[in-house]
């Protein structure tokens, strides 16, 4: 009895989410897979022996984790404050800034090297307002930065981020001191926003990612870590926590699923992007759910989660997932691998050279995301904070 207690209901770290790990893992990876599916056209069904396996409805949805990234994001950024171990705003704005940062410029840098030597860029005034508005994160508020960036395109959820983080520090106390209250608050707003504003639009495509459309995402996530933390602090009861915690993390994920294979079978862009707006607070609500009953689950549904494989991954996906869609397109553009058609092999449907495309975009963006974190990333983090030492609280 001793034995099963340790291992199976072992008391979880109220700091520390296990399932935040596999869930930005499990993001990122379709997330990847959606924009290389994009470029491949390669069927996302795989076969093992007598099984298949049919990832079309989820792949063809790739882009609806993006929303399970930001829940993920509001649950950890929150979760010091729920723990009463919350640092001075200028503390956190400059934490964030280490992690953020370096690897930023970096992209954008190179971003900007590629777009001038690219001969049909010839309007280099609209080039510097795009560097501008990524340099002032606010470039997914016009068109020339968003939609039509010589930059990089998924770089738009680091706008929503970074105006998340600066209303942070202000939020969150009040959050943790009148959860309730605040999180309707949150939720009413951004729901208002999406039904009342975004929604009737005849064209959401500038409006559909902005930050009062996705203050639903956020509530949720920052909801998920309060209760997360309370019952982790303090739960007498820890075989009933794991077993609701267990239940919950699978009704959520089916729900996740659920909600991802209905949106898989439209295919009209307007459509989608009502599709987004209309599935953001179920969606992010199953995200938040799956995030604190994974992480209140017995020992060994956390250690699944979070082990050595899904912490490594989880650490260099923030590189992953800002080169992953500009690798894929260059590689293209460059026929590696090289294809017989004289264009869009995906088109004429070319095999081996979907699969080896496919394999190869994966491979060279995980290889980019490793040297970045680990060569700039990390050791700029960890530069920045022997300089963080001497500030006083």
């Amino acid at each position: 009895m001793n034995a099963f207690r340790k291992s199976w209901l072992s008391a979880p770290d109220p700091g520390y989410a296990a399932a935040g790990d596999l869930m930005r893992v499990l993001c990122v990876l379709f997330i990847g897979w959606y924009h290389i599916w994009q470029q491949s056209w390669l069927s996302p069904v795989l076969a093992l022996g007598g099984l298949r396996l049919d990832f079309t409805p989820w792949v063809r949805t790739g882009y609806m984790p993006v929303d399970l990234m930001l829940v993920l994001s509001g649950f950890l950024t929150y979760l010091p404050y729920a723990n009463g171990q919350e640092r001075p705003a200028r503390e956190f704005y400059l934490r964030r800034c280490l992690r953020i940062l370096p690897c930023y410029w970096l992209c954008l840098l190179v971003m900007l090297a590629f777009a001038i030597a690219d001969p049909t860029c010839m309007d280099m005034s609209r080039l510097a307002l795009d560097l501008l508005a990524h340099l002032g994160f606010v470039h997914n508020l016009w068109g020339f930065s968003y939609t039509a960036t010589r930059m990089n395109v998924v770089l738009w959820t680091l706008a929503v981020e970074v105006q998340f983080y600066l209303i942070l520090p202000a939020l969150a106390p009040a959050f943790r001191r009148h959860p309730l209250p605040a999180y309707l608050t949150m939720t009413a707003a951004g729901l208002s926003f999406m039904f009342l504003w975004t929604l009737p639009m005849t064209d959401t495509t500038l409006h559909v990612n902005r930050l009062p459309n996705m203050l639903v995402v956020y509530a949720n996530g920052m909801l998920g870590a309060h209760a997360y933390a309370a019952l982790a602090r303090r739960n007498p009861r820890r075989g009933l926590t794991a077993l609701l915690g267990t239940a919950a993390c699978g009704l959520a994920l089916w729900g996740i699923a659920a909600i991802m294979r209905h949106q898989s079978h439209t295919s009209d862009y307007d459509l989608m992007r009502a599709g987004q707006l209309i599935w953001r607070w179920p969606l992010s609500l199953c995200g938040a759910v799956a995030l604190a009953g994974g992480s209140l689950s017995y020992g060994p549904v956390r250690a699944l989660c979070s082990n050595r494989l899904t912490r490594f991954l989880a650490a260099v996906s923030f590189n992953f997932y800002i080169w992953h869609q500009w690798l894929a397109v260059r590689l293209k553009q460059w026929r590696i691998p090289p294809y017989a058609a004289v264009e869009n092999p995906n088109m004429a449907g070319e095999m081996p050279w979907q699969l080896q495309y496919t394999l190869l975009c994966f491979a060279a963006a995980l290889a980019l995301a490793i040297a970045l974190t680990y060569g700039v990333e990390k050791p700029c983090a960890r530069y920045g904070r022997r300089l963080l030492k001497p500030i006083p609280a």
